[in-house]
């Protein structure tokens, strides 16, 4: 694994790997919020990672992207996935889970200021399915 950014850090959990890299679950309840930190070196932009690199994270991002979807708990309707990079340079994929209740629908998450913590256990539940559902992921 390679370093992930202090910035990043800041605001969500190094929550385990997977094949592409570390996987972060942001620190903001209202949103199951993801980010993957692709291993194996300092990237910055999508087109810095080897190609091998870039079909481990789209495998990830699918595999991610199913989870949310058929997780009952959650209730997600609609997928974010994106790269922005304009404050943290350190190349990093959000995967993002929307539904029409949640407090920034239908606009971007980023920038928002309402957030929520996890309440006792619920981070917790979240990482067991989690776990449970997807292929190649391993807690830290």
């Amino acid at each position: 694994m390679s370093h992930i950014s202090d910035r990043l850090l800041s605001s969500a959990e190094h929550i385990g790997e997977m094949p592409s890299g570390a996987l972060l679950l942001k620190d903001n309840a209202h949103y199951p919020w993801f980010m993957i930190v692709p291993g194996g070196g300092d990237f910055v932009e999508w087109i810095d990672l080897p190609a091998g690199l870039q079909e481990k994270m789209q495998a990830d991002i699918n595999s991610l992207s199913q989870f949310l979807l058929k997780d009952s708990v959650l209730g997600v309707g609609k997928m974010n996935v994106a790269a922005i990079g304009n404050i943290v340079p350190q190349f990093h994929l959000h995967i993002i889970g929307r539904n029409e209740n949640d407090p920034a629908w239908p606009a971007p998450v980023w920038g928002h200021a309402d957030s929520r913590e996890y309440e006792k256990g619920e981070k917790e539940k979240l990482i067991e399915r989690l776990v449970a559902a997807v292929p190649g992921f391993s807690m830290k």
